[in-house]
């Protein structure tokens, strides 16, 4: 069953319950009304009899043949039975012709409380105590309320008419309101299954309505979504263009040095060349898969692969490092300023996520200086910790700021040094998880300034 049938039923079921219910209501209410009415119309007849008989005594006697008639004419009227009993002896005074008997037990009930409503079978009672100056006497009227009952089956009709003709019409009304309320979805479906690989630059247009709907906000999800998923593409496509581009380089060397020198025999000297260029070119290959396997493995990191951790300490290893990798480096490290603030050396973070990180700013800063002094200062900024590595390289081009994040991008300036584009990247995609925010500041040739400020 689809959402447009099941709505529509359910919406019957609601309706059928609801108004049942307030139908079965109102007819219960209304019965019971009808009832107390006619108990209310039994006890004015009670009080009616016991003046007929026994107030008549006071009539003067040229007034008892018109009494008389009065009488007969009050009993064809009223159309319910009279019975009167003495109330000391529980005789029967009056009696009527109704099959009813009353114990004891009901008329000392009416005794007692004076005037008493009661029902047996589908027959109305009311038991009225009088006191006369001839005694005591019990003044019971009863009668069926044939017009309430009619009344009642005559309501039960029409209610249960009403209630049998409004389910199939709340039927089709629901029908139609589901499929006008699910005719967007309808038409937003549609547009969905033309999108494909080859044309996820489409987007759904958002109904030209006032106020916010769910279908809006459908509308706006799913191009949310599918420009996430667009740029994902993108990335993932430029990742292994670009990918293969950079492992193609290095293989090609390599494989050109193995063919010229398997063209003639050379000197011992000569293949020590061949193996130096063949150990570069296989570590700059050993370098770019290395950080393609990082890149791959930045959103795998776990809550508890967080620590707390020394970030001098990972800064000196980096530098131990990168003195054995470029012994003819000069890197000035300055931790003055925050000598009275130690404890912002203590940040919560991944260490090797976070080692990989300044390694790459600091080879970058090394590699470009061009064996010029790097400096490295910490500071206290507003209780943050403040970390700013400075180089004296070429400097980074206004144009170039806004891309040297990016996959693989390689400067047109700075191509002549070697690198695969990914370290800025990797970096970037390590702070971001760190939630450490990085500035830039450049000038071309006066070298450039990364701004390091900790959570």
């Amino acid at each position: 069953m689809n959402l447009k049938r099941q709505l529509t039923a359910n919406s019957t079921l609601l309706f059928a319950f609801t108004v049942g219910l307030v139908m079965s209501g109102c007819f219960l209410l209304f019965k019971k009304y009808m009832k107390d009415l006619y108990f209310e119309k039994l006890e004015d007849h009670a009080m009616i009899t016991a003046l007929f008989y026994f107030e008549k005594d006071e009539i003067k006697e040229i007034d008892s043949a018109r009494y008389h008639e009065i009488e007969l004419q009050y009993k064809r009227i009223s159309n319910e039975s009279i019975r009167v009993y003495d109330a000391k002896t529980k005789k029967l005074f009056i009696h009527d012709d109704v099959d009813v008997h009353l114990s004891d037990k009901d008329l000392k009930s009416i005794i007692k409380k004076k005037i008493m409503p009661f029902t047996i079978a589908d027959r109305q009672f009311v038991g009225l105590f009088y006191k006369d100056n001839q005694g005591d006497f019990i003044i019971v009227v009863s009668g069926v309320n044939l017009a309430g009952n009619r009344q009642l089956e005559i309501l039960a009709g029409m209610l249960i008419l009403f209630f049998l003709a409004g389910i199939p019409i709340n039927y089709l009304l629901g029908t139609f309101l589901a499929k006008q309320t699910f005719r967007p979805f309808k038409e937003v479906i549609a547009k969905v299954n033309t999108i494909t690989t080859g044309n996820l630059h489409s987007r759904l247009e958002l109904p030209k309505t006032n106020g916010k709907d769910e279908i809006k906000e459908l509308i706006t999800t799913f191009n949310y979504f599918l420009e996430r998923l667009e740029s994902g593409i993108m990335i993932q496509n430029n990742f292994l263009k670009n990918a293969s581009h950079e492992l193609k380089t290095p293989l090609t060397i390599i494989i050109g040095d193995i063919d010229v020198s398997l063209q003639q025999p050379r000197t011992n000297q000569q293949y020590e060349e061949v193996l130096k260029s063949l150990r570069k070119d296989t570590f700059h290959l050993k370098s770019i898969l290395e950080g393609l396997l990082v890149l791959s493995g930045l959103e795998l990191s776990e809550p508890q692969q967080m620590e707390t951790i020394r970030i001098d300490e990972i800064l000196w290893n980096v530098l131990e490092k990168k003195t054995i990798e470029y012994p003819e480096a000069k890197v000035l490290v300055n931790l003055n300023a925050i000598a009275d603030h130690e404890d912002l050396l203590s940040v919560h973070g991944n260490k090797h996520m976070l080692f990989i990180a300044l390694y790459n700013m600091l080879d970058n800063a090394v590699k470009f200086s061009s064996a010029k002094p790097v400096d490295i200062s910490a500071f206290s900024r507003e209780g943050k910790l403040l970390i700013k590595i400075t180089d004296q390289g070429p400097g980074i081009s206004k144009t170039d700021q806004a891309f040297i994040f990016d996959l693989f991008f390689r400067s047109d300036r700075t191509r002549y040094i070697q690198g695969q584009g990914l370290g800025l990247f990797i970096t970037m995609q390590i702070l971001k998880l760190h939630n450490i925010n990085l500035t830039v500041d450049s000038e071309l040739e006066k070298g450039t300034t990364f701004s390091l400020v900790f959570p």
